[in-house]
Formats: C-alpha cells, structure tokens, sequence
C-alpha cells in the first residue's frame, strides 16, 4: 500500500519516483503541524509563547501561522546531503522573495529545523543555535 501511495503521490506533486530520498521526504511533510519547542541563541522559547504556530504543507509550499499573521514559503530539500537540506523562499512578508538556509531531520513524528534568523546568513552545519542568529524549531505533527 505505501508503496502505491508514494507512487501516487510523486506523480501528483510532480516529483521524481520512489528512489528519490527528497521526494520520500516531501510526502513526509504534507499535512499540518504545531510548533512543539523551540530554541533561540542557545536559550529555549518558553512553551506559552508556541501555542499560536501552526504549519500547513501542500506539496513544495507552507503556510505558517502566528499571532494572526500568515506567511507563505516555497521549500526546496535535499535529502541527499548530511545534514539533509533545506532551503526556504519567502514568498511574502518582510523577506519576501528571499531564500533561508538550513538544516533537516526527522525524529518520530517531529520534523526539525535549524537556521540563521536572517536569510543572509549561512547554512548552520550542525542542529545547535548556540550562534546568536540561529535557531532550532520542532514541529510535530497535528493529531486528527
């Protein structure tokens, strides 16, 4: 059945077939997500001001939610590289139509993330926001 499904789902987001690692990794991360931790220059956001992050995937694009603001992003993996890759297009706000750099990995049902606040800046090489400009967020996926 997963099998079929990856199949499906790879001619329908028009991705490349079963052996490619990223388009396994796209389908992994359709659907939604709330924002479990996160963690800022080495310091941890305190859980009350998490609640209102939301992310919903479709396809290449997300749409994040927070405090009533909406974002767009168009999302390019590269599952191939350790650490896997991913590159981050905004496509509104105020870095709209510019491209952050990071880092991905999976763990159980969490998907995380670690960047420089600033598109600018370059890809962390490792998932630790002890540098001032990054950070690190887990999002885990929505229960029905």
């Amino acid at each position: 059945m997963l099998p079929a499904l990856l199949l499906l789902g790879s001619s329908v987001l028009g991705l490349p077939l079963l052996g490619d690692p990223t388009a396994r990794d796209v389908l992994r991360l359709q659907g939604e997500w709330v924002l479990a931790r996160m963690e800022v220059g080495g310091k941890e956001v305190p859980a009350e001001r998490l609640v209102s992050a939301s992310l919903t995937i479709q396809g290449r694009r997300y749409r994040l939610t927070t405090r009533n603001m909406t974002f767009e992003v168009e999302l390019a993996l590269d599952a191939t590289k350790s650490p896997k890759e991913i590159d981050m297009t905004f496509l509104d706000g105020p870095n709209q139509d510019r491209t952050g750099k990071g880092i991905y990995k999976f763990e159980g049902n969490r998907w995380i993330i670690c960047r420089s606040l600033r598109p600018e800046d370059d890809r962390p090489r490792e998932f630790s926001s002890e540098e001032v400009n990054y950070f690190i967020m887990e999002w885990e996926r929505k229960s029905p």
